[in-house]
């Protein structure tokens, strides 16, 4: 709690002396009593921002924002450059949600001050406001008066690390030569967000160091699942899930190991835990639609997808799920499994498997044509998905193209010839994974 830092007071020896008596009443947290002691005094002390800041402080206390935020104003009414006021308005702007004016209020502060705690508060807050640039300003100045505070390494280096210059937050962390899992683990974040794969080890070593830490459990599990080390996986994750069982951040994800090993049941009962935790997670509604599908209770898959779909901010994979169990369902509802697979490329024109399907649903229905375009237009998006070069040589064969009928199966056989169910098992796993950053 910062009360009284301030730079060229409009202040008395009189209301520090009256500022100290109140402290203990302060001190014990009796709110009411401060209050009407820091009115009394500033009846007495009209022109005192110390005692108004107090006051503000108290008000904070109290939940009393709005009048909190009238007496930090008079504060820097009084005395512009009172950076414990700065400080304490810039909180509750930020607090409100004005990021512009909790950062214009951070930045002063940080000016008018060499103080290390202030600047210290003005570097966070910054941050806070995503003024990254700011915040490696401020807390380089931090830094610079106690170049060993490991705090302050850590933060400077995180945002640098938001800012995109992930060699300087390196090269920070570096210098800290910390082996706390936290330092460990942003590390291994901006090692694997520059593509260097010795991030995920140090992802890794954060969650040994700390196992019960859900964040660098849950994403040493992801980084596993990438290397298809499910069981890996599991274990990186069991001390953490001990003590959260019902875990949002933990649960999708051991449901996908489990599933990946093929212990359908158990992922399916971890995906229902996730979802009764947290109704609109899509990771976990498509993962518990996608195994429903795959272990043949197509009635189950398609009430946990459709429920999900009445969101208007679902993820597309939800209707590309939705499309595969009613193109699965029955011949009659092929029109309406279009429209879902239709319904995900609008979302995400990107995602060649839709692409696959729409053709698979066109073929069926006698439109050749359109499905070649489908297919053409899945493997010109993911070159090295083999399923739509098997259904494109098909239908040159029917067409008389031979030449390109060949071209196409030999690409099919280039690629490697998974089952239809491994490739959706695979596609099902890249998209419930969390995408990296």
């Amino acid at each position: 709690m910062i009360v009284a830092l301030r730079g060229g007071a409009q202040t008395t020896s009189e209301d520090q002396q009256y500022l100290f008596s109140v402290m203990p009443v302060i001190e014990r947290a009796d709110w009411p009593a401060a209050e009407l002691q820091l009115l009394r005094g500033l009846a007495e002390f009209p022109r005192s921002a110390i005692l108004y800041n107090a006051l503000g402080i108290v008000y904070r206390k109290e939940d009393k924002i709005e009048p909190a935020a009238a007496v930090f104003r008079k504060a820097l009414d009084l005395l512009p450059s009172f950076t414990a006021a700065q400080l304490q308005l810039a909180s509750l702007e930020r607090q409100q949600g004005r990021k512009k004016e909790a950062a214009d209020l951070f930045r002063a502060a940080a000016d008018s001050t060499t103080n290390f705690d202030a600047l210290v508060a003005a570097g966070l807050g910054l941050a806070d406001c995503e003024d990254y640039a700011g915040a490696i300003r401020v807390l380089s100045k931090a830094k610079a008066l106690k170049p060993d505070a490991a705090s302050v390494i850590y933060n400077l280096a995180l945002a640098q690390f938001k800012a995109g210059d992930s060699a300087a937050a390196l090269l920070s962390l570096q210098n800290a030569g910390s082996s706390e899992a936290d330092v460990v683990y942003l590390r291994g974040k901006i090692m694997e967000s520059a593509g260097n794969s010795q991030g995920a080890n140090e992802i890794t070593t954060a969650c040994r160091l700390e196992a019960a830490n859900e964040t660098y459990c849950a994403d040493a599990a992801v980084a596993s699942i990438r290397q298809d080390n499910f069981t890996e996986a599991l274990k990186l994750t069991e001390p953490a899930l001990q003590r959260s069982p019902d875990s949002v951040a933990l649960l999708p994800i051991v449901a996908l190991a489990q599933f990946r090993l093929g212990r359908y049941s158990e992922a399916i009962q971890s995906y229902r835990r996730a979802l009764e935790q947290a109704p609109n997670l899509d990771a976990a509604r498509e993962g518990l639609g996608f195994l429903y599908y795959m272990t043949g209770d197509l009635e189950a898959a398609r009430t946990v997808v459709e429920a999900g779909l009445q969101n208007p901010s679902a993820d597309f994979y939800l209707a590309y799920v939705d499309g595969l169990i009613l193109y699965r369902l029955s011949a009659q509802r092929k029109d309406q499994a279009a429209a879902r697979v239709d319904q995900a490329i609008r979302a995400n024109s990107k995602f060649a498997p839709a692409y696959f399907l729409r053709g698979k649903i066109r073929m069926d229905q006698g439109n050749s044509a359109a499905a070649l375009a489908d297919f053409e237009q899945a493997a010109k998006i993911d070159p090295k998905y083999p399923l739509p070069y098997y259904k494109m040589a098909q239908i040159y064969s029917r067409l008389g193209r031979t030449g390109e009928a060949e071209s196409a199966r030999r690409k099919f056989a280039e690629l490697g010839s998974l089952r239809e169910e491994e490739m959706l098992a695979r596609q099902a796993q890249d998209q419930l994974l969390p995408p990296r950053h």
